[in-house]
């Protein structure tokens, strides 16, 4: 009974935490204008039979006939696109580097009824859910695929510069695209996402970045079982889930060190054939939060919130470098 009290408990908060992530708000985004200009819109598409929505913010002085890098900004289990863009910080970003940026919305997990933070949470296929369940049967991939085609014919962008990220199940759903995508990406890089695909094989290796930390509640460094609002999962140790990734990418499966003090442990899987590389970034005593973000959910949810570190900048800092 007392257990069963805990997880209400728990539900409870995270739906209303949930709800102030998304905004709390009933933000409705015009369609995206021709020709394009700066702001965010809302780009509708068909894939397998669901209507799909993402936002797409173009950043200040864009130039259509200079066409900017693209990141793709995916959301965890219950965010949404709003979120990502925002509290993540990656619409201010746009607009002070320059590129554009397409946040989709992921689909409920009973995908034909409204979606609902505690009850139908929006998430991604990512490779974690449940085989046969009605998520499972809907192929991601396929649908950004999809979504980058009719991107491009109403916002030009670098089809070299396409960059993948995303948070929790968000992440592990980059990694999906990473693994089944790699031909439309030129590196990707997440946040807590875990590797679920099973034997990933990418058309060709990507430069990766995994942030990380070390006092996760929802994804334990050393693995087990944790509890998520919507249940309890098992998953393998973290060192296991980056050494899948490494050898998939063509890396050494054994780390390298580059340093680490009392904020962050950085460590590199070399490639074996001086190609792309994994770098990790191990954050001391940081839970599950999206580092830097703007709104934060209760550390008794999601562990402390320790890191400095904005990940947002980290990320497209990276991102920049892999395309030099």
């Amino acid at each position: 009974m007392l257990r069963r009290r805990r997880i209400i408990a728990f539900l409870l908060v995270a739906g209303i935490a949930g709800w102030l992530l998304s905004g709390g708000s009933n933000f409705q985004a015009a369609e995206i204008p021709s020709p394009p200009t700066a702001g965010q819109f809302e780009l509708s598409t068909e894939s397998e039979g669901h209507t799909r929505t993402a936002l797409v913010h173009i950043p200040k002085n864009y130039n259509a006939q200079t066409p900017p890098p693209l990141v793709i900004a995916l959301h965890g289990a219950g965010g949404g696109a709003e979120s990502i863009l925002e509290h993540d910080n990656w619409a201010e970003l746009a607009d002070e580097k320059g590129f554009v940026v397409v946040a989709p919305n992921g689909l409920p997990a009973r995908p034909r009824l409204p979606g609902n933070f505690l009850a139908n949470p929006q998430l991604w296929n990512s490779g974690q859910l449940r085989e046969g369940s009605p998520r499972s049967k809907i192929d991601d991939v396929a649908y950004i695929r999809v979504l980058l085609d009719e991107l491009a014919k109403k916002v030009p962008y670098d089809k070299d510069r396409v960059f993948a990220t995303g948070h929790s199940n968000g992440g592990g759903m980059t990694f999906r695209l990473g693994a089944e995508m790699a031909d439309r990406l030129a590196a990707i890089g997440t946040v807590a996402g875990m590797v679920a695909v099973d034997k990933p094989q990418p058309a060709k290796p990507l430069p990766t970045l995994f942030i990380f930390g070390t006092a996760d509640p929802l994804l334990p460094i050393d693995g087990g079982e944790s509890t998520l609002p919507w249940g309890t999962r098992t998953t393998p140790p973290v060192a296991d889930l980056m050494q899948k990734w490494a050898d998939a990418i063509g890396c050494e499966t054994e780390p390298t060190t580059i340093s680490d003090d009392d904020a962050i442990k950085k460590v590199r899987y070399r490639s074996k054939k001086m190609g792309p590389e994994l770098t990790v970034l191990y954050l001391h005593g940081h839970g599950h939060q999206w580092p830097g973000a703007s709104r934060n959910l209760p550390a008794r949810l999601i562990g402390p919130i320790t890191s400095k570190l904005d990940a947002t900048a980290e990320l497209w800092k990276f991102f920049e470098n892999s395309t030099k």
